[in-house]
């Protein structure tokens, strides 16, 4: 069973935690494991509480699920913060749900949610769960260099190139800037039907000698022409050829959850088509910064890239519609 815990500290105002109460001691719950997944699950006076991951550690997604214990209170107001931040939340049956995302480049400690309720005390009161992240180290492949195009690691490009570099930029930011309603209600797939993973996520590599970036998705091998699919229903926002992702797609499915699709052969969407989950969307290829042919799979929560692999992990989502 892995080593990671939950703690829990319920605050009577709807404040963050004060100084007095970090030093109180924590009730510890030891997460359960089921399927390679952790699920925690709260039980308070007046909701239910869900987060399942498939770890509580860095560049991993969690999903939430609220069930006030009476139907009425569906329509009350609740507001769940994650980190300082406030969550966007779906109505689904009698819960709420959402998705959050730890950063890959978290610096570690407590990561603390809270949850504000009018019905929790009859006025206003806020309880806070602090969550202990299981240690991460991605991995680091120093010992041999990857040779790419030496046009996409040189720093002697033309005024052509940097604008065309540039326009990529910018319409990606615009992709990405999209905040549409949830667009799915179950849970999400696999991009192909035989998975072979050739690259994991945020392992960093060097390229022609000179430092990488850490891999910001994972890579799937495959061959040309090799359908890949949606992995979840979703609207396309960006279909179009690239200088580094070559023929790239970005799918949004609501409430800033994107995934993309890098490398294609060939795109089989256009901007503003409404895809279902599993539909194919374009084909393995090796265009753009690549090596081979390979699917490069990413996907991002809330303007934080998270490691595909822990959404597609996800269980709950059609729990309790």
């Amino acid at each position: 069973m892995k080593s990671v815990f939950i703690s829990l500290l319920i605050l009577f105002s709807s404040h963050l935690l004060s100084a007095d109460a970090k030093k109180a001691k924590f009730n510890k719950v030891k997460i359960k494991e089921k399927v390679s997944n952790y699920f925690v699950k709260k039980e308070e006076k007046n909701f239910s509480l869900l987060l399942e991951a498939r770890r509580f550690a860095r560049g991993e997604a969690i999903f939430f699920r609220l069930t006030p214990k009476d139907r009425k209170w569906i329509n009350e107001t609740f507001k769940v913060v994650w980190m300082g931040k406030d969550v966007i939340l779906t109505k689904q049956g009698h819960s709420f749900i959402a998705f959050f995302a730890i950063s890959p480049d978290f610096a570690g400690g407590p990561m603390t949610l809270d949850i504000h309720s009018k019905i929790l005390f009859v006025k206003r009161g806020t309880k806070t769960y602090q969550i202990d992240l299981e240690p991460t180290k991605f991995q680091i492949i120093k010992k041999h260099t990857i040779t790419v195009d030496n046009k996409f690691v040189t720093d002697e490009l033309s005024p052509e190139t940097l604008e065309f570099i540039k326009e990529c930029k910018k319409v990606k930011e615009v992709a990405f800037s999209n905040d549409t309603k949830l667009q799915f209600n179950d849970r999400f797939r696999n991009p192909l039907e035989s998975i072979h993973i050739t690259s994991r996520f945020y392992v960093r590599r060097d390229y022609n000698n000179k430092k990488g970036r850490p891999h910001g998705g994972v890579d799937f091998r495959g061959k040309i022409g090799t359908p890949i699919l949606a992995i979840q229903e979703g609207t396309v926002v960006l279909a179009q050829k690239m200088y580094y992702e070559g023929n790239f797609t970005i799918i949004d499915h609501g409430h800033k959850i994107f995934s993309f699709y890098m490398h294609q052969d060939e795109i089989k969407v256009k901007v503003g088509e409404r895809v279902k989950k599993g539909q194919v969307v374009g084909t393995i290829g090796s265009t753009g910064m690549s090596t081979g042919p390979h699917l490069h799979l990413g996907a991002k929560i809330a303007d934080t890239l998270v490691d595909p692999l822990s959404v597609i992990a996800i269980q709950s989502i059609a729990e309790n519609k």
